[in-house]
């Protein structure tokens, strides 16, 4: 019998044999209740079988505070992605994927020589309406040039100006630099591709600057505040941190407020594992962990580690109860120092069985050791 069902006795049946009844039906009822037994044996129930000798403990009161435990992911604080902003083929990708690159580095080159050409076109017009406009502004000042001629030189040179300026940015453009240093996160094109104004090209992520993005359920949002300091826990590891922002705005659908809450680098615990890729926090960006945030309100119970039950996600833990277990599902909280702290689903005036054997099932005499 697996853990968490509860046996079912099924009380003896008498069968009255009348005139309802045939002689034979009687027979079959009577062959079929022999067979439900193998070999004249009875499965003993939970409540007929000897005791079990187990340990036996009060839960003990996790204080005035407790934690809501959400999901959240971890995101770099300074994330930039970047597009292209001028059309051409990719010629160069001198960075690779979870590189380090510093601010001002050259990711992309894009193909320039169309954008070369119109620059060197817009500075030939620049340099003629320079000298045209100085010509005729000598003129204007000497009475042999019109107000009009020296307006209409004006604006040619004002826009031969903004075109040099327009071609320059656009060359400029074909060479994508890092607006910060950190990490290349993803990339979307290979050398050779032709792209187009606005598609992505790579990603940059300052990694060494983590903040955690979770969703809290609409019936807590009350319970917390800016700054109100956190803890996360992801792949056996543990940081801290305060609360920087709380939408104000729930959403319709999910019912939930985000919030984000950057992780200080100084407090790691618990180091994790490190491969040569990508070692220490790096590897934590688009990660999920769990978001522990105390609040005041009603205590829990911690009890020790050993005394509940993972049943499929599912936690359960064995009470003691009139000399019987009783197995009953609860809900967690955080962990420490070897405890579980019991949110729902437990008193403190009861007690709980310590490492109940496998052996052990719902409704079992228990005995507890020593007694």
């Amino acid at each position: 019998m697996k853990r968490g069902e509860r046996s079912m006795a099924y009380p003896r049946s008498r069968f009255f044999l009348g005139s309802g009844l045939s002689v034979i039906g009687g027979l079959v009822l009577l062959g079929l209740s022999l067979g439900g037994c193998s070999r004249g044996e009875k499965e003993a129930s939970p409540t007929s079988a000897p005791p079990v000798a187990v340990s036996i403990a009060s839960p003990e009161a996790s204080g005035n505070t407790r934690e809501i435990s959400v999901a959240g992911v971890v995101r770099g604080i300074h994330e930039a992605d970047l597009t292209a902003r001028v059309e051409g083929q990719v010629e160069r990708i001198p960075v690779h994927l979870g590189e380090k690159v510093a601010k001002g580095e050259l990711l992309v080159v894009l193909s320039g020589q169309t954008y070369a050409s119109r620059l060197s076109r817009a500075q030939a017009a620049l340099a003629y309406a320079r000298t045209n406009f100085g010509r005729i502004d000598r003129l204007f000042h000497d009475g042999s040039a019109s107000r009009s001629e020296w307006d209409r030189a004006k604006q040619a040179l004002d826009v031969a100006v903004a075109e040099e300026k327009g071609a320059s940015a656009q060359l400029s453009w074909t060479r994508v630099l890092a607006p910060f240093a950190g990490r290349v996160a993803n990339r979307a094109v290979h050398r050779g591709d032709v792209v187009r104004i606005g598609m992505p090209l790579l990603s940059v992520i300052d990694s060494s600057r983590l903040e955690v993005v979770a969703h809290i359920p609409d019936a807590n949002v009350g319970l917390l505040q800016i700054g109100l300091p956190v803890r996360f826990e992801v792949d056996g590891e543990e940081r801290t941190g305060r609360i920087r922002d709380l939408s104000p705005r729930s959403d319709p659908l999910t019912h939930t407020v985000t919030v984000k809450v950057p992780l200080d680098p100084s407090s790691r615990k618990s180091p994790v594992r490190k491969t040569a890729s990508m070692p220490g926090v790096n590897h934590l960006v688009g990660v999920y962990g769990k978001l522990r945030i105390p609040v005041a309100g009603s205590p829990g119970l911690f009890v020790p580690a050993s005394a509940v039950i993972d049943h499929e996600g599912l936690h359960e833990i064995f009470v003691a109860n009139n000399g019987h277990a009783e197995l009953r599902y609860v809900r967690t909280g955080r962990s420490e120092s070897g405890k579980i702290e019991i949110i729902s689903g437990l008193s403190s005036g009861e007690k709980i069985v310590l490492a109940p054997p496998s052996s052990l099932e719902d409704g079992r005499a228990i005995v507890g050791k020593g007694q």
